[in-house]
């Protein structure tokens, strides 16, 4: 019976201080800050233009 009885003491303790132990990280837990960062876009703000081709305007000269 006193076996038994050190056996689950030491089992509890073992638990016990698994569960404590967590992930290992000390400290309180916290969330971390958002960041207030736009969003990528696919689309370009500085485009490069281009001029128009005079060969293929509609604007035709008699």
């Amino acid at each position: 019976m006193k076996k038994i009885n050190l056996l689950l003491s030491s089992v509890f303790l073992l638990t016990s201080l698994a569960s404590l132990s967590g992930c290992g990280q000390r400290g309180p837990l916290y969330l971390p800050e958002k960041k207030n960062s736009p969003a990528p876009t696919n689309t370009p703000t500085n485009a490069p233009t281009t001029a128009p081709d005079p060969s293929t305007s509609n604007d035709k000269k008699n």
